[in-house]
């Protein structure tokens, strides 16, 4: 059980360095509006959680799930890893849920059937 640990630990970090890859100062125009739809639809559903996570933390958590999709992860099996991405205190499961669906929705479309 402990080396299925270290592997999910692993897939996390690589899961986050990657999705830090998306913050780049130089990212073009398409991708900030992608990122702004996402943090607006993300703030729409739940308004508060801006207090508890800032825009570049949800950004860098949607590319993550869009990134795990397209490793073959499933929508639960990124359910369960996003939160080893974010930190010691996670989002509670509705945000979470938002966050991945919305994230789906702006930033990987073709992944839409999956929770359709």
């Amino acid at each position: 059980m402990g080396s299925r640990a270290g592997v999910v630990t692993a897939l996390a970090t690589l899961t986050l360095i990657a999705a830090s890859c998306g913050s780049n100062p130089a990212r073009s125009a398409a991708s900030a509006a992608e990122e702004q739809k996402f943090l607006n639809s993300v703030y729409g559903q739940v308004p508060d959680i801006s207090s508890y996570r800032s825009g570049t933390q949800l950004v860098s958590m949607g590319q993550a799930v869009c990134t795990d999709l397209s490793s073959g992860a499933g929508v639960e099996e990124v359910a369960d890893r996003l939160p080893l991405v974010e930190g010691t205190d996670p989002l509670p499961a509705t945000d979470l849920g938002v966050v991945i669906f919305t994230a789906i929705r702006v930033f990987c479309p073709k992944y839409e059937t999956l929770i359709s």
